[in-house]
């Protein structure tokens, strides 16, 4: 099998969790006065569901298109993290890794760091590459559904609205699960840190800020210990 099939078959836990978000996005999108089409686009440009809700949510309120993108980029800052610490594994052109770098988010990257560590070095690409175009189409495939039919479904399956907001977490925490079990001492002391300082500051209000300093905190101690 080649490393961007097995990528793909990597990927599909994390294509499935996106569907219900990905739907729910597409449903809130229409609501808030976006097209079918840009609510699509947005998918395919940005694929980042926190900094797609917070956009449609904020232009949806009247927020200047300015401060609303500004919002989202702060909302991605954590990316500054991921980016640097798997491209270091990833021996490919700059072209390559910058294109990669789109498919990027919180469930690939998780799946990516437990991962690539045991792929040999020439699979890396290849393998990535499945795993991001898994994930990447299901997130635009879903918000298309959600954009054409998301109301139906909802109105149909009213408790499926009150779950749909916790289907994103739960994914994230069933793919870090197995990296907690077989990372070191240091590896686990930095997770929870992270986990819990960005609890905290998420908790107090400043959910974005949050998520940047935890994990530096989380860096940091795992580089200590």
């Amino acid at each position: 099998m080649s490393s961007f099939r097995q990528g793909l078959l990597d990927g599909v836990p994390i294509a499935l969790g996106y569907v219900p978000v990905g739907v729910t996005f597409g449903l809130v999108a229409i609501q808030q006065g976006f097209s079918i089409v840009e609510a699509t686009l947005s998918s395919m440009l940005i694929f980042s569901g926190a900094a797609q809700f917070t956009l449609v949510g904020l232009l949806g309120a009247g927020t200047p298109v300015g401060i609303a993108w500004g919002l989202c980029l702060l909302l991605n800052t954590r990316h500054l993290l991921y980016g640097p610490s798997l491209a270091a594994q990833i021996p490919a052109p700059p072209l390559t890794v910058a294109t990669l770098a789109h498919g990027l988010t919180d469930e690939v990257f998780a799946v990516a760091l437990a991962r690539l560590t045991v792929c040999p070095p020439e699979t890396r690409v290849g393998w990535l590459s499945g795993v991001e175009v898994a994930a990447y189409g299901s997130w635009v495939g879903a918000t298309v559904m959600g954009s054409l039919g998301g109301g139906w479904i909802i109105t149909r399956l009213p408790l499926l609205a009150q779950a749909l907001p916790f289907a994103l977490p739960a994914l994230f925490g069933v793919l870090v699960m197995p990296y907690i079990q077989t990372g070191d001492r240091g590896q686990r002391i930095g997770l929870a840190v992270a986990v819990l300082g960005a609890a905290i500051l998420s908790w107090v209000g400043y959910p974005a800020a949050g998520i940047l300093v935890a994990s530096l905190a989380g860096a940091v101690i795992k580089r200590i210990l």
